[in-house]
């Protein structure tokens, strides 16, 4: 069995068909140099069209050889899924059986050509015979496939392969799977072996995988294949079983730098709401005014009926208080490895907030090839589609940071939100914020001191995240 992150393992191996035209060929140049002793008649023009057969069955051949996998593609999408092959074993013995055969058509003593011809026929036999029996393992065999929806980069997951043999007394023995993965690095392939299947009955093994990159991978087709008994013949059939996984970003660990710099965005995020007057969410009721309370706060109407102060007071609502955006601009700075820690980044403070809140809104949005504002009720929905989308996107030199800001200053915003914005462009980024906050006077001041613009850049990165170790992703695949 060989994991996706190594290079497919391809066994060399020629068709049947392949195979008659190399010994089409030679029996037609043995003809051609060894019947004109026999037959003189031949000599001449009889020669040179044996020699001509042969040339035709040995260039056949040789396109066959050079161009198999063109060849079994072509046979895929017309719909033959079944192909009779020669391993490499196969191979040696027919190259024995032939060697026997030249050497009894061309010996002087017709004694010893007869038992070399009498060894060539018992050496044929077994071939046959293990023709058809690697025609009778995969008879009525079926094969599913078991693959997790999602799972991380960098972990491992498991995919399950059930092998059915529905044949009613014959076992299905030596029985090759071969399961093509498909993705960003282009196509590798895993290979299982089922032993022995018995009849009306399944096993199920399994291989282990591990994506080292987010994305979207598709697995299939499968080719199942089996050289039992003798190993000098194989069958195959390519089967259209196909399963689609998303792998979403690594999820990393925040820094003390992180803390801190959160801590001064909530700090800042409450002086506003101080100097403005806002309270967290819905009003609540009416109470006696305590030292400390905000005067801004002080119901003068109340007040004048009870004949003392009284303060309007407010209820939290228990929901996720950041919003996480993230700006893909894609420039010669921004590598594709800081394109990813800067992905991971969003996707762990995701997690993180759906962590601290079961419900409420949360909100992520996405500046790349394609603009996305996610806004779901729900931790663990949002957990869902916000690692989706991040597994999936990608940067683009025309990412619309404008569109995104635009968007998040138009809409309404709760007096304790927050803004994260991860960008290669942070200076750009806040000049943008500014002017659009300009143009839309009601959120101004909300807008720009509720936002934390976090440099997508190496070292500013590494001050507030670090990702998955080797060693941790080693652990736990043990």
């Amino acid at each position: 069995m060989s994991g996706p992150n190594s290079k497919p393992v391809i066994p060399f191996s020629i068709g049947a068909g392949t195979v008659i035209q190399l010994l089409a060929g030679v029996a037609c140049f043995l003809a051609a140099f060894a019947l004109p002793e026999q037959i003189p008649e031949i000599e001449g023009l009889g020669q040179k069209v044996l020699m001509g057969l042969g040339g035709i069955c040995f260039f056949t051949a040789f396109i066959s050889v050079v161009f198999r996998r063109f060849f079994a593609r072509v046979a895929q999408k017309i719909g033959i899924r079944s192909r009779v092959m020669v391993p490499r074993e196969g191979l040696v013995y027919l190259g024995m059986m032939l060697i026997i055969a030249i050497a009894a058509l061309t010996g002087g003593n017709p004694d010893t050509g007869n038992m070399l011809l009498l060894i060539f026929g018992m050496m044929a036999g077994p071939f046959v015979l293990n023709g058809w029996v690697v025609v009778a393992m995969l008879a009525r065999v079926t094969v599913e496939r078991s693959v997790p929806a999602a799972a991380s980069a960098g972990s491992f997951f498991s995919v399950e392969i059930t092998l059915r043999n529905d044949k009613r007394f014959l076992s299905s023995r030596l029985v090759e799977v071969r399961d093509q993965i498909h993705g960003h690095t282009g196509t590798q392939e895993a290979i299982v072996t089922f032993v022995r299947v018995g009849a009306k009955d399944a096993r199920t093994s399994e291989y282990q995988v591990r994506m080292t990159r987010r994305g979207r991978y598709t697995f299939g087709p499968i080719r199942i294949s089996s050289q039992f008994p003798l190993g000098i013949g194989e069958r195959g059939h390519t089967l259209q079983v196909e399963n689609e996984i998303i792998i979403h970003p690594a999820i990393g660990r925040l820094l003390p730098g992180w803390s801190r710099r959160e801590r001064e965005l909530a700090e800042a995020v409450q002086e506003t709401n101080a100097r403005l007057g806002i309270f967290d969410d819905e009003f609540h009721g009416i109470r006696e005014y305590r030292s400390g309370d905000n005067p801004r706060a002080i119901h003068w109407r109340s007040s004048a009926r009870h004949g003392q102060l009284m303060v309007k007071e407010h209820q939290q609502h228990r929901q996720s208080d950041l919003t996480v955006l993230l700006d893909l601009f894609k420039t010669t700075e921004f590598t594709e490895a800081l394109q990813e820690t800067a992905i991971s980044l969003a996707a762990t403070l995701c997690v993180q907030q759906t962590r601290h809140t079961a419900s409420g809104m949360y909100r992520l949005g996405i500046a790349g090839r394609k603009m996305e504002c996610l806004e779901v009720s729900g931790s663990t929905r949002f957990r869902e589609e916000a690692l989706k989308a991040l597994a999936v996107c990608e940067a683009a030199p025309r990412a619309e940071l404008s569109s995104l800001l635009l968007t998040i200053c138009q809409g309404p915003i709760a007096a304790n939100q927050r803004f994260v914005l991860i960008t290669p462009r942070p200076e750009a980024a806040r000049l943008l914020s500014e002017a659009i906050a300009r143009d839309n006077l009601k959120n101004e001041i909300q807008l720009t001191s509720r936002l934390l613009i976090v440099s997508a850049t190496e070292q500013s990165l590494k001050e507030v995240f670090a990702g998955v170790t080797d060693d941790e992703i080693k652990r736990e695949g043990n």
